[in-house]
């Protein structure tokens, strides 16, 4: 009896676990943000307006305790978006995030030829992720992720699309430029204090 018992609390937090990250990583915020294209790349810059393009997400959609902000800020010459707050498990939470929408549907070969994403970024020297959701990922826990380490010095950080992993499902699809339909900057998984600054994004051929 205690064993099914058990057996239904770990399915209850599983489910709990993957409706959060359904709820997440699907929010539309009605814009897809604008970017420049070159030969090289499609680039992104922050702005003091950014909050047009992205929105802040937490735990608490769903009764995790998690608590932050999403602020747009300037240094200099430099803007840059600046997540931060502080991240607890407790009541089966675990995340804070700021994502908006994507899409290559305007460039020439939508998105095709995309190798990966480089970041301009800085933090408190934790690691952060970044997650993309696809027009393959159709259940809840079914997103493709990457993990980043922060400095205290602004520094590109190259993340080719062959370093993201499905969450779950078949690991084999690969992440296709493509078919991203949204990304998230993503401070989770475990109790720390989260603070993570992104000043550009670079999708790269």
């Amino acid at each position: 009896m205690i064993f099914f018992k058990k057996i239904k609390l770990l399915l209850k937090h599983n489910f709990t676990y993957s409706y959060r990250m359904l709820v997440a990583t699907t929010i539309s915020l009605g814009v897809g943000f604008s970017a420049q294209a070159n030969e090289d790349g499609i680039i992104y810059l922050f702005s003091l307006d950014s909050d047009r393009h992205w929105q802040f997400v937490s735990d608490g959609v769903m009764g995790g305790l998690s608590t932050g902000k999403l602020t747009f800020e300037k240094e200099g010459e430099i803007n840059f978006g600046r997540l931060t707050g502080d991240v607890t498990t407790k009541n089966n939470g675990g995340f804070i995030q700021f994502r908006a929408n994507v899409s290559f549907d305007k460039t020439v070969d939508q998105g095709q030829m995309i190798k990966g994403v480089r970041l301009t970024g800085r933090g408190n020297g934790a690691k952060y992720f970044i997650h993309f959701r696809t027009s393959d990922n159709r259940r809840p826990s079914d997103y493709y992720s990457a993990e980043f380490q922060t400095g205290l010095e602004w520094d590109s950080i190259d993340l080719p699309f062959s370093k993201f992993k499905r969450s779950r499902f078949d690991n084999s699809i690969l992440l296709s430029g493509d078919k991203i339909q949204s990304m998230g900057v993503v401070a989770y998984g475990r109790e720390h204090i989260a603070d993570v600054s992104i000043s550009k994004i670079e999708f790269y051929y």
